[in-house]
């Protein structure tokens, strides 16, 4: 019994917790859309650490298609909306975080779009899934 309780706990821990709202927007500043590594998608952001000072950390943004002009959270993988979205932008306040785009549709057209970005968390100073 107690090791299934252990690997249930494990498994809670690994999965990104997409439901929940994000808090690192409380304690870091500055958040920025980025490229990293080719397209792939970026938070980047100032986060306080456990002694009060700043650092600048970044995190790949997972399971954020565009479908159809809308953006959508689908799980984890790699996202994708950056390669047919623009005016990227990422905001936050004390209730979440939220990803801002005009993004393309299957007309050929544009929508504004937005999503909120859930269960990211700042880990003393890391920006964390």
């Amino acid at each position: 019994m107690k090791y299934f309780a252990l690997v249930a706990l494990l498994l809670v821990c690994a999965v990104p917790m997409f439901g929940q709202a994000s808090t690192f927007q409380n304690t870091c500043s500055g958040l920025t859309f980025s490229y990293g590594n080719g397209s792939q998608a970026l938070l980047t952001a100032w986060c306080l650490q456990a002694n009060g000072t700043a650092r600048q950390s970044s995190l790949a943004l997972q399971g954020v298609s565009n479908q159809n002009g809308n953006l959508v959270v689908s799980g984890s993988g790699a996202s994708s909306f950056q390669q047919s979205c623009g005016n990227i932008m990422i905001s936050g306040n004390a209730s979440g975080a939220t990803l801002s785009a005009l993004c393309r549709n299957s007309s050929g057209g544009t929508n504004a779009s937005s999503v909120a970005l859930n269960g990211i968390r700042n880990n003393n100073g890391s920006l964390s899934y």
